[in-house]
């Protein structure tokens, strides 16, 4: 048992950006669905079947061995009911206690004010209690992006602090996945805190120093992101990007002294999908009477943009050190097996192909995760339990909404996408935009030798000036960064 769950948790490091790799028991209620125990409960070797549920990886993987010394309880209904109420018998039974019902508060849905005209009204209710949050001003709440399914995107955007809105840069942050929540780019990554030991911290690195910051849980299930309709998830890069436009309308309507201010699209990993996609739905827009938004730029990090990028995977783990050539030869046959599924531009097949030649490799080579060799642990996913809480439920505006870090049913949802390609999307945005590409160079699943050798082969106005452009090492503080 104990390698099907070491498998299944690389299975999950696998089909994300950076997000946490922890499994807590306390997670089950969160993740699965699964009720609490009652204090009177008796289980023993129960199996608990969290296949086919949000945010729940597919299949009968979590054993849980309790054992309850309590006597099991009934409705006083039920009491009365049981024949002979004076025999002995019936002292195996007690009175259940009331279930205690938290108020969480109500998940605040703007479109319903945004469409009547009340945008100042929905602007004052997504407001954030900044107490809880050390003071930064925050917005939170959800905008609907198809009514038909009640499909709503979450979002928490932090206006720059002593700057003018109207001309300071902002940013809209997309984590990969797909099904990575967006708030581990906030808690984890360029957000203004961090939680550290359950207590929130300041970021010293945060980049709402000099940007105004949006995060968006997308697509549709991921984070708080929801939808009540089995077709309410996103398949495609059609429906994702429609989704993020039509949320970003929206939000400008609350929002309408940030249309000026140059706003760039960031993300990582799977997000090299969805950046250019929503710049597309913006730049195809630009020229039409109503279009107000000034996009200026992309920024992706270790991004990945087309199934050229992935062709490789076993190379980096070779050619770092972690295995050796009969090592690879072990793995060759899914290698060979994968590469075929791309040839042959078979998503879903290509993507199990992917989880299963990097659980592999990864086991091979003792590592619990892609994203940095030279750790032991993905240091990222601390924020959980702070969301967790009932105060910050209620000041960030969802309710009794569950939130997943990254939703499997998001994941296979989004199977046939896998083998798309932004490639041609940022040749012709790279005509009209600035787009930055980064990359760390201890990340074995989307390396910089990969990404950086397909950057070589998009055809813009400036790719020969690209190409002949000079290398400059990156200098922070007289010491090289980059």
């Amino acid at each position: 048992m104990k390698h099907v769950i070491f498998i299944v948790v690389l299975c999950i490091i696998n089909v994300y950006g950076r997000v946490a790799v922890d499994v807590h028991h306390d997670d089950i209620n969160l993740v699965a669905g699964v009720k609490p125990l009652t204090k009177n409960e008796s289980i023993i070797k129960t199996h608990i079947d969290i296949e086919n549920v949000d945010n729940a990886v597919q299949g009968n993987l979590i054993h849980v061995n309790i054992s309850i010394a309590k006597k099991p309880c009934v409705t006083k209904t039920l009491l009365e009911n049981i024949a002979d109420n004076d025999s002995d018998d019936n002292n195996e039974f007690e009175p259940c206690a009331p279930e205690v019902k938290i108020d969480n508060g109500t998940a605040l849905i703007l479109t319903p004010l945004i469409k009547e005209g009340k945008v100042k009204e929905a602007r004052k209710s997504a407001r954030v209690d900044s107490k809880l949050f050390l003071g930064f001003k925050s917005y939170s709440g959800f905008l609907t992006v198809n009514e038909t399914y009640n499909s709503n995107l979450f979002f928490w955007f932090f206006p720059v602090a002593n700057k003018p809105l109207n001309s300071t840069p902002w940013i809209i942050w997309l984590q990969g996945g797909p099904g990575a929540s967006s708030l581990t780019g906030l808690f984890d990554e360029i957000g203004p805190f961090t939680v550290i030991n359950e207590t929130l911290k300041r970021n010293p690195y945060s980049w709402l120093s000099n940007h105004s910051l949006l995060f968006i849980d997308n697509p549709v299930g991921t984070g708080y992101s929801f939808t009540e309709h089995e077709d309410g998830f996103a398949k495609d890069m059609a429906t994702y990007s429609q989704h993020l436009y039509t949320a970003l309308k929206q939000f400008l309507q609350m929002f309408p002294e940030l249309r000026p201010a140059p706003l760039f699209l960031a993300g990582e990993s799977y997000a090299g999908k969805y950046v250019p996609a929503m710049a597309m739905e913006i730049h195809k827009r630009k020229d039409k009477i109503g279009s107000d938004i000034n996009l200026e730029g992309l920024i992706i990090g270790n991004a990945y943009v087309d199934p050229d990028m992935i062709s490789h995977l076993a190379w980096p783990f070779y050619y770092f050190g972690l295995l050796e050539k009969e090592q690879i030869e072990i793995a060759k046959p899914l290698i060979d097996s994968f590469q075929q599924a791309i040839n042959a531009n078979n998503s879903s097949e290509a993507k199990n192909k992917w989880n299963s030649l990097v659980t592999v490799l990864l086991f091979l080579s003792h590592q619990k995760h892609a994203y940095n060799f030279l750790e032991d642990e993905l240091v990222v996913g601390r924020y959980v339990n702070f969301l967790r809480t009932t105060p910050v439920k209620r000041a960030i505006h969802v309710g009794d909404i569950k939130f997943g870090w990254v939703n499997m049913t998001v994941n296979v949802k989004m199977a046939p996408d896998f083998l798309s390609t932004t490639k041609p999307m940022f040749e012709r945005l790279l005509e009209h935009y600035k787009v930055l590409a980064y990359c760390g160079q201890l990340d074995l699943m989307l390396p910089c030798v990969f990404t950086s050798e397909n950057y070589r082969t998009w055809k813009w106005n400036g790719s020969e000036e690209f190409l002949n452009a000079t290398r400059f090492p990156y200098i922070f503080n007289s010491k090289l960064a980059g």
